[in-house]
C-alpha cells in the first residue's frame, strides 16, 4: 500500500514539476528524502527532495497540529531566502505546496556520495554524512584534530547565520550534517523554528540540552556534543570521558584546546555555556591561528 502511494504520488509530482523520481534515500524529521533528477545541459542533475507529510503532525482536524504544519512550511520558506545568501547553509531550490495531497516538499542540494563525491550513480548513491565519516572503516574513529577544527568552524559559521536570522535547528548531530562539495552543512532543515517549545523535536537525549532543545544555546550544546564525537571517536554517551592515550597523540595540544571549547559548549548551566555561536566560533578560529 505504501509503495502504491509513492508510485501515484511521484507520477503526479513528475507531471507537474518536471523533476524525475529516482528512489528513496533517507527518512528524517517529518517525512522522507528522495533522489530526483532534472535535465541538465549535458547530463542529468541530481537533487534531494524532502517530502513533509501533514499526517505526521497529528489528526487533520486538530488545530494545534495544523498550526505546527503551517509553521514548518513558513519556517522553510523563510530559510530559503536566507540560504541563498550564504555558502555555509544548505541551498533550497524549490518549495512545492501539495496540501490537497497531504504534504509539501522542497528540493535541495544533494549530499556528496560516500565514495564518488559529486559523481552520482543513482543506483548505488549513498549520502555522505558526518556520521558516515566517523564510521567510515566499520568502527567509530576520531577525525584528526585539525580536521575537527575545520569542520567545527564551518558548522559554527552556518549556525551563527541561522541564529541571527531567527532560527534554531533543534536536531544538530552527526547524522544530520551532510557534505556538499566537501563542505559540511546542517540538514533536516524542516525542523527549523524559532524559540517555540510547542514544536516537537526528534533529537536523541544525549545531544539535547538540559533545558530543552528550543533555543540557540541548545543548538550550541548539541554542536559541542557533536564536536566531542569528532575529536575522540567515542559515542556521545561517553561524554566527558577522554581517551586514555590522548597525551601520546601527535595533535594532542590542539585536542586539549578543543576540549576546553567542548566543555564550555556542553555546560549544563546557561551561565557557563557559550552565549552565542559567534562566541564559540571566535574560540575555534583562535585554535586555527595557534595551530598555524
Amino acid at each position: 500500500m505504501a509503495s502504491e502511494r509513492i508510485s501515484s504520488e511521484m507520477q503526479k509530482f513528475e507531471a507537474e514539476t518536471g523533476y524525475q523520481y529516482v528512489r528513496k534515500i533517507a527518512s528524517g524529521g517529518y517525512g522522507h528524502v528522495y533522489l530526483f533528477a532534472r535535465k541538465g545541459k549535458n547530463q542529468p542533475e541530481y537533487v534531494a527532495a524532502k517530502f513533509v507529510y501533514r499526517e505526521i503532525f497529528g489528526p487533520p482536524d486538530d488545530r494545534g497540529s495544523a498550526s505546527a504544519y503551517q509553521r514548518a512550511l513558513e519556517g522553510l520558506q523563510n530559510f530559503r531566502s536566507v540560504s541563498t545568501e550564504s555558502q555555509y547553509l544548505l541551498r533550497i531550490f524549490d518549495v512545492h505546496q501539495r496540501h490537497d495531497d497531504g504534504y509539501f516538499c522542497y528540493m535541495m542540494e544533494l549530499a556528496d556520495d560516500v565514495v564518488s563525491g559529486r559523481s552520482i550513480t543513482p543506483g548505488v548513491y549513498r549520502p555522505r554524512t558526518l556520521l558516515h565519516e566517523l564510521e567510515r572503516n566499520g568502527r567509530r574513529e576520531r577525525l584528526p584534530a585539525n580536521r575537527c577544527v575545520e569542520v567545527a568552524i564551518t558548522l559554527a559559521r552556518g549556525l551563527q547565520i541561522l541564529h541571527e536570522s531567527g532560527f534554531t535547528h533543534r536536531d544538530l548531530r552527526p547524522a544530520n550534517i551532510i557534505f556538499v562539495d566537501e563542505m559540511p552543512k546542517l540538514a533536516d532543515i524542516d525542523l527549523l523554528a524559532g524559540d517555540d517549545a510547542a514544536l516537537p523535536s526528534y533529537i536523541p537525549t544525549h545531544y539535547a540540552a538540559p533545558e530543552g532543545c528550543h533555543s540557540s544555546r541548545a543548538d550550541i550544546f548539541s554542536l559541542g556534543k557533536t564536536l566531542y564525537e569528532m575529536c575522540t571517536g567515542f559515542p556521545v554517551q561517553s561524554y566527558p570521558c577522554l581517551p586514555f592515550n590522548l597525551r601520546h597523540w601527535d595533535d594532542h595540544q590542539i585536542m586539549l584546546q578543543l576540549n576546553r571549547i567542548i566543555a564550555k559548549a556542553c555546560a549544563r548551566t546557561l551561565r557557563e555555556r557559550y552565549g552565542s555561536a559567534k562566541s564559540m566560533l571566535n574560540d575555534l578560529e583562535r585554535i586555527t591561528w595557534t595551530a598555524g
